[in-house]
């Protein structure tokens, strides 16, 4: 049976919109506010009133508006009104109609409505079972008053936690429009207490506010109402203000609560439905092969797909359907991944995060639908690790594993808290660099060795994967130009001119260390760069060493982010010619020792050339402001002081030598 996904329904029109009533709420616009509006050449809304209503098993999202159509855009958009609707979710349209000279024109039989597919993005493994309902009117016109009235009304599965947790978050509405009337009202028909929270509210001064939390009880509501209103936007640096409404529950009752949801899929038998798996895992010869064995399996043999309903509210898909159907979403592919862990003896748990909005994470009202990602926490010789079984390019070992950042997380787990991820430095480089550049004449001899590790050997193993050597040779090509300042000698377009026998290659892939070995070879004409005669070489890394954004943070409620690998570089630049070997810059060491950041360098200088030695070891997963992020700022100066490269100066043959290479 085709589901109906909107019905007509003008007897649910409210009284507002009839015929009878159109003279009363046109003339108690306020004329002077009203005509601000218009001289502005702004669409003004008459009325706006949004309610939502909470249920047990439900939820109703009703809207009416009444509003100018003297904007070409406006008119355009009105005329084909569209809604995105999950499976869950029907469209009633109770008004569709415009005022014309006073007059009200029913718009209800001058529609048609199409239905679509909706996909968000067809190149990723998420589908919504979403709808596109686009209402098409016929005949309306610029400078008609365009009203319209609709609920949505979504009803839970019985196995959905929504039927348990309620929450809804409120912004304010942007500035574009103008509101003789706006009206939000929220509902509580769930037969449990909402909590109001308030969050991001400030005074003049623009200090947040502490707001005291207000309790909605059942069969109240919470309602905003403002006349002659115009609607806000956030000021420059700050996080707009909000409001959530949330079921009254705690984090230890939430977790209580899911995890007894849980636990049943835990209790199986690996054996029953995955005996070929446990054949396999049997044979391996370590608890480290077994535990590498099972993570590859779930993350590379088991198809991610994303629902976004079955995410929001409904219990976990079973590990035997999961390993069946080689298919789920993070909670299936989890929980399969940890039903495969206990039958190891490995000890885990499902975690809840949320890496989008991970910073409101403790500003949020508790509800497990701040949450909207799972992947497993486990504990294994006296380490955590976090592994996400959504990932599929991962490889190695527990310990060599890409390590993601994340800073707050749900343990599914009764009675727990939010708990927070520390920050964590690299135990070993993540990426270990060797540069030899060997000129001879006007030609260099490029050698650039990379040794990666852990999340930087996937991406560099995705990439082989799926672009040509000639594209990734390509890349390092431009890399190595910025690297040398040639963009002082020419421009970008001009590469191909100067390197020649360019090749980059796997030296070594070893996937239980996570570790990938590359080398790339080039031959660049003209290396030097000339400035008032002189010649000089260079080689720096900006993107290794430089967090230049530090100093370009100015936000006012957000912290700075900061996310950064190991890095050790050793750069070797010869000549066949003398160097100047008391240049400051070419001597010039450093040994910065900041509370968040340590970076060393040292360098050895030869007659032909200088080596330079870089050990930068910065921190993952770490937020900052204040005095830390001033400190970190001042560190990074430091290094941005000609401390993350070399430059050599080359001293000029003087004219006796040049006499005697002419007569040799």
């Amino acid at each position: 049976m085709t589901k109906e996904y909107y019905f007509i329904k003008p007897e649910l029109s409210s009284p507002e919109t009839k015929q009878e009533n159109i003279d009363s709420w046109l003339k108690t616009q306020d004329k002077t506010f009203y005509d601000t509006q218009i001289a502005q050449e702004r669409d003004y809304c008459f009325w706006c009133n949004i309610v939502e209503t909470a249920k047990p098993n439900s939820r109703t999202s009703y809207t009416s508006m009444a509003y100018t159509l003297n904007e070409p855009n406006m008119l355009n958009s009105a005329g084909k009104t569209s809604f995105i609707l999950s499976e869950e979710e029907v469209l009633y349209i109770h008004t569709l109609s415009v005022v014309r000279d006073g007059k009200v024109i029913d718009k209800l039989d001058d529609i048609n409505v199409k239905v679509l597919d909706y996909v968000r993005d067809e190149n990723q493994a998420s589908f919504n079972d979403e709808k596109k309902v686009t209402v098409l009117i016929r005949d309306l016109h610029l400078n008609d008053i365009f009203v319209i009235e609709t609920s949505i009304e979504r009803k839970y599965e019985e196995s959905s936690i929504r039927n348990q947790f309620f929450r809804w978050i409120y912004s304010a509405p942007n500035s574009y429009w103008a509101y003789g009337k706006y009206r939000f009202e929220l509902k509580n028909e769930t037969e449990k207490k909402l909590e109001t929270n308030f969050h991001y509210f400030r005074d003049e001064a623009g200090t947040i506010l502490e707001k005291d939390k207000v309790m909605v009880e059942h069969n109240n509501s919470y309602t905003i109402e403002k006349e002659n209103y115009i609607g806000e936007d956030p000021k420059e640096l700050e996080i707009a203000p909000f409001i959530d409404f949330v079921t009254e529950q705690t984090y230890p009752e939430i977790t209580k609560t899911i995890s007894d949801i849980y636990q049943k899929f835990y209790q199986v038998n690996l054996a029953d439905f995955a005996a070929d798996l446990v054949t396999e895992l049997d044979a391996l010869p370590s608890l480290d092969h077994k535990i590498k064995h099972a993570i590859d399996f779930v993350q590379k043999e088991v198809y991610y797909l994303y629902n976004e309903a079955e995410m929001d509210g409904h219990e976990p898909q079973a590990a035997e359907v999961t390993y069946k159907t080689k298919q789920g979403d993070c909670k299936a592919k989890t929980v399969l991944l940890k039903v495969i862990l206990d039958y190891l003896g490995v000890d885990s748990e499902l975690i809840l995060v949320n890496y989008g909005s991970d910073v409101f994470l403790p500003v949020y009202t508790p509800s497990p639908f701040n949450f909207n990602h799972a992947i497993l926490k486990i504990m294994h010789e006296n380490q955590v690790y976090f592994i996400d079984a959504t990932m599929s390019g991962d490889q190695g070992f527990l310990a060599n594993r890409q390590k993601n950042s994340f800073m707050y997380y749900l343990e599914i787990k009764a009675g727990t808290e939010l708990q927070e991820q520390e920050p964590f430095q690299d135990e070993v480089p993540s990426v270990e660099e060797v540069v030899n550049v060997d000129v001879k004449g006007n030609e260099a001899e490029i050698t650039f060795k990379r040794k990666l590790r852990g999340g930087m050997a996937n991406g560099s193993r995705e990439m082989f994967k799926n672009e040509s050597n000639k594209e990734i040779a390509n890349r390092y090509n431009y890399a190595i130009y910025s690297n040398m300042t040639l963009y002082k000698k020419y421009e970008e377009n001009e590469v191909d001119k100067h390197f020649k026998n360019t090749s980059i290659q796997i030296e070594e892939d070893n996937k239980e260390l996570n570790e990938l070995s590359v080398i790339y070879k080039a031959t660049i004409s003209d290396p030097y760069i000339v400035e008032n005669k002189k010649r000089f070489l260079h080689f720096w890394n900006w993107n290794n060493f430089i967090d230049d954004a530090a100093e370009k943070h100015f936000h006012k409620d957000f912290p700075y982010w900061i996310d950064r690998n190991r890095i050790k570089t050793e750069i070797h630049l010869t000549t066949d010619k003398s160097i100047d070997q008391q240049e400051r810059y070419t001597c010039q060491e450093c040994d910065v020792k900041s509370k968040y950041l340590k970076h060393h360098m040292t360098k050895k200088i030869h007659k032909n050339g200088a080596s330079c030695y870089l050990d930068y070891h910065a921190y993952h997963n770490l937020a900052i402001k204040g005095n830390d992020l001033e400190e970190y700022i001042k560190a990074n100066k430091q290094i941005l002081d000609s401390n993350w490269g070399i430059g050599i100066d080359i001293i000029e043959d003087g004219l006796f030598k040049k006499l005697g290479k002419l007569f040799k």
